[in-house]
């Protein structure tokens, strides 16, 4: 049986920090499609197939968002609270990765449904150890549900 091809959303405002995380990805050997979102305005549109979005063989059903907290326009726990209200996209597995030390943002992001809560790793030889574990976890482990 062929493996299912995987759409990963990484939803960051940090363009360098977008950029790490795909080293990081392809240093895993990471062989899934990924795209990246600069804040949850973004991610909500592209959930919401609109605009240039609702292109569907451009914009494949996500099965995995990795998402950071602090973000303009409409943040991390913003995003996880329109997710939670919407039918068809509470069940979308989300990872959130951020520099947030906060118990207050941890506690709400697991009260809106997230599925792990990370702090963001300062060296890149430990991001890329966060990265594989999440990989394998998500993509090689777990049963991922379609939209």
């Amino acid at each position: 049986m062929a493996e299912r091809q995987l759409t990963l959303l990484v939803v960051d405002d940090d363009q360098d920090d977008q950029e790490l995380f795909l080293e990081a990805l392809n240093e895993v050997g990471f062989e899934h499609r990924v795209q990246f979102l600069n804040d949850g305005e973004e991610l909500l549109a592209r959930l919401q197939r609109t605009g240039e979005y609702d292109d569907t063989v451009k914009y494949p059903d996500p099965n995995l968002v990795v998402l950071d907290l602090q973000m303009p326009r409409v943040g991390g726990l913003e995003v996880l609270a329109a997710l939670h209200d919407n039918e068809k996209l509470w069940r979308l597995p989300v990872v959130v990765m951020t520099t947030s030390w906060s118990e207050d943002d941890i506690s709400r992001a697991y009260d809106m449904g997230v599925n792990a809560f990370l702090m963001k790793p300062v060296l890149y030889n430990d991001l890329v150890e966060q990265v594989r574990s999440l990989v394998d976890f998500w993509c090689g482990h777990a049963e991922l549900p379609t939209l």
